[in-house]
C-alpha cells in the first residue's frame, strides 16, 4: 500500500459523504469480498484506489455480484482506471445525475482436471516451474490438437488482457469490441509456434507433460503436474466498469505504455 493511501481514502470518503453517499472502506481484498457478500448487492459501485493490480483484485470480488467498478488511478499505468484523485468530486456528481455508462469486459474461466480454478479479467498463464527448465505441453483447441508447445510458458487471455502480459509476449492488441480468446506462447523454442486468436466460444485445453505453475491475473494459484488437463473457456461472468465517456484504447496504449 502506498504511504499516502490512507489520507487519499479519507479525502474521497469525505467527498462521498458530503454528497450524501454512504461508504464503507477497506484496504484488504479478502475484507472487500466479505463486505460485498454481507447483503451489499445494492451497492452503487466499488471505488478502487490504486493501479491495475488493485483493480484486478477488486473485479474478482465485485464481478460475482455484478457490481461495477470505478478505478481511481494511483499506479504507474492505470489502464483500467477512469479518473484521477482530483477528478473524484466531479465523478460523484456525474454518478448521482446518471451521466455515466457501464462498460462490460469479458472474463475467462479455468478448470484443472474438472476442478474450477476461478475467473480472470486479463489472463491465465502456465509458467515453467524451474528457471533452467522449459514448459512442455500439448495445446488443443476445440478438440483439434495444435501440437506440442515447448516454451517458457503459455498465456490464455481476454481482449482486455491483450494489452497486458500477452502484449509483452508478442501477442496482438485486440480491438475492444472483438470477441475472442488469445493463446500466446512465451518465448517459444520453435519458429512454427505462433500466437493464436480463437473464437470466443472455443474450448482451449492444455495437457501437461511437465511440472508447471498456473497463475490467474498474475497471482499463482496452483502447481500443475504431468497428465493434468487444464481447460479454458469464456466465463459466464463479465467485469463491469463505470465510464463517463468513450475510451480510445489505442490512444491509451500510446499514452500509458510508451
Amino acid at each position: 500500500m502506498k504511504p499516502n493511501t490512507d489520507a487519499i481514502i479519507g479525502r474521497l470518503v469525505g467527498i462521498a459523504n458530503a454528497h450524501g453517499i454512504e461508504t464503507v472502506s477497506t484496504t484488504d481484498s479478502e475484507e472487500l469480498e466479505k463486505l460485498l457478500s454481507e447483503n451489499r448487492n445494492d451497492a452503487l459501485c466499488v471505488v478502487v484506489i490504486g493501479g491495475d493490480g488493485t483493480v484486478l483484485r477488486a473485479v474478482s470480488a465485485a464481478s460475482p455480484r455484478d457490481i461495477p467498478v470505478l478505478g481511481v488511478n494511483l499506479g504507474r499505468v492505470g489502464f483500467f482506471s477512469e479518473i484521477s484523485v482530483d477528478e473524484f468530486e466531479r465523478a460523484v456528481a456525474l454518478l448521482q445525475s446518471g451521466q455515466f455508462h457501464i462498460e462490460r469486459s469479458a472474463m475467462l474461466n479455468c478448470t484443472v482436471n474438472g476442478e474450477n480454478m476461478g475467473n480472470c479479467l486479463n489472463d491465465f498463464a502456465i509458467h515453467r516451474q524451474e528457471l533452467a527448465s522449459i514448459t512442455h505441453i500439448e495445446l488443443v483447441i476445440d478438440g483439434d490438437s495444435v501440437g506440442d508447445v515447448m516454451a517458457d510458458g503459455l498465456i490464455v487471455a481476454t481482449p482486455s488482457g491483450s494489452t497486458a502480459y500477452t502484449m509483452s509476449a508478442g501477442g496482438p492488441v485486440v480491438a475492444p469490441k472483438l470477441e475472442c480468446i488469445l493463446v500466446t506462447p512465451v518465448c517459444p523454442h520453435s519458429l512454427t509456434v505462433r500466437p493464436i486468436v480463437a473464437a470466443v466460444d472455443s474450448e482451449i485445453t492444455v495437457k501437461l507433460k511437465c511440472v508447471c505453475r498456473l497463475s490467474l491475473d498474475g497471482q499463482n494459484v496452483k502447481i500443475l503436474y504431468p497428465d493434468d488437463e487444464v481447460g479454458f473457456r469464456n466465463s459466464k461472468r463479465t467485469a463491469a466498469f463505470i465510464r463517463f465517456g468513450n475510451r480510445n484504447v489505442f490512444k491509451l496504449i500510446r499514452e500509458k505504455l510508451r
